[in-house]
């Protein structure tokens, strides 16, 4: 609702910069044929088992900084993650494998020169 709100507020040429969450004002678009890794953050692995628990979107799906683009749980904690870039979601981590540090869950490819 937010973003339908936003874009409908730039097409009468209104500021809804107010409106955007700090990844929506400070993220980066990949330039094209760039790609970056999402990783596990190693200090949420404090002898937890952790997984992923849903994808809010598809591989190849295209995703906007400030998209929540993923949900990884352990059986204390439940943690939504955005993307901080915009891209085409190239690779999703397997739901329900278990996560270890550094493990990759996401990777994010430019594929149009815009």
């Amino acid at each position: 609702m937010r973003k339908w709100l936003i874009k409908q507020m730039e097409k009468f040429g209104l500021d809804g910069s107010n409106l955007k969450t700090k990844a929506e004002l400070n993220g980066r678009i990949l330039e094209y044929g760039e790609s970056e890794k999402i990783q596990f953050p190693i200090k949420l692995n404090e002898d937890q088992m952790w997984t992923v628990k849903k994808w809010n979107f598809n591989t190849g799906q295209i995703v906007e900084p400030g998209d929540i683009i993923g949900i990884i749980e352990s059986e204390k904690q439940r943690w939504e993650f955005e993307s901080y870039l915009g891209g085409k979601l190239e690779y999703t981590y397997p739901i329900g494998k278990e996560i270890i540090n550094g493990t990759v869950l996401a990777e994010i490819k430019c594929v149009e020169n815009k």
